[in-house]
């Protein structure tokens, strides 16, 4: 799928999923609507992981995109687990509520990313609506306004800029873990960040009243060749060997979903692979017709 841009370049955009093995829910998802991408990563608890990540996927897309298009899913924005129990219940009453406002996109202005994660994050700290109990979940979105990308970042998720031609990715933020931004929060100023463990959260939207990180934004314009690769979180590979990978299809001209599957088969075959959705975009320069 494409969308057209100014000075001369095609954002093509394709999504993906790796899936950890005899899972029974997928705790994580990414969607696509014209303009924009989003990924989101549930950190669980009681069983709902997969709904924190589906009710943030969609209700995003829904509030944010202007544009009348089917959106696409993967993972649990695509569809509900058989062992969903009351949960299936609030996720279709959800989709019920993620048809109306998409329906309604046409009348709408567009909103600043942070604006919409605030809604969200109200949405899943305040139950009785969606949860019995706060519901939480990592986000990364994009808004492509032509070449230039606007984006949202809060939680775990990734944002990796491959520009055209390099052999590396560039990290475009910060995973909210508390060894990496515990300055932010004043009661973890003075602990030395070595003496942290890697793996624990701090942030995500249903807790950013409580957890003082807040939402960091991120702005980058895309040129010719360049690919922008949002996660829910890190890949089971490393940056260095995803990047080999780019730059072969790339390098190869094979179409942008090809990418994807690679990228899927490869973390496939790790030892225990994660659950993680991603998204791709990739400009392309559009060929001039030819002169009369």
């Amino acid at each position: 799928m494409a969308e057209h841009a100014p000075a001369a370049l095609t954002i093509e955009w394709t999504l993906g999923l790796c899936a950890s093995r005899g899972s029974e829910t997928v705790d994580v998802a990414a969607g696509a609507r014209e303009g924009w991408l989003v990924v989101s990563d549930g950190p669980g608890g009681h069983g709902t992981g997969w709904l924190g990540a589906r009710l943030t996927v969609r209700g995003l897309l829904a509030r944010g995109s202007t544009s009348a298009a089917e959106a696409r899913f993967v993972g649990a924005a695509d569809g509900v687990p058989d062992l969903a129990r009351w949960t299936g219940g609030v996720a279709r009453a959800a989709d019920i509520e993620y048809e109306k406002d998409a329906g309604d996109a046409g009348d709408r202005a567009a909103r600043e990313l942070a604006s919409l994660f605030a809604d969200i994050d109200r949405e899943l700290a305040g139950p009785p609506k969606h949860s019995p109990a706060s519901l939480v979940a990592g986000c990364t979105a994009t808004r492509l306004d032509g070449a230039r990308v606007l984006g949202a970042h809060v939680g775990i998720g990734r944002a990796l800029l491959f520009r055209a031609g390099a052999d590396h990715f560039e990290s475009l933020v910060v995973e909210h873990y508390m060894h990496l931004v515990g300055a932010r929060i004043p009661q973890f100023r003075d602990i030395d960040p070595a003496q942290i463990p890697r793996n624990i959260m701090v942030n995500g939207l249903g807790q950013l009243a409580t957890s003082g990180v807040g939402i960091d934004r991120f702005a980058v314009e895309l040129g010719a060749g360049d690919l922008l690769l949002l996660c829910s979180r890190r890949l089971d590979i490393p940056d260095e060997e995803a990047a080999r990978i780019a730059r072969t299809a790339l390098d190869d001209g094979v179409p942008l979903h090809e990418l994807a599957r690679a990228i899927e088969r490869r973390a496939a075959m790790t030892p225990s692979p994660s659950d993680v959705a991603f998204a791709i975009a990739l400009a392309r320069p559009i060929e001039a017709p030819p002169a009369r």
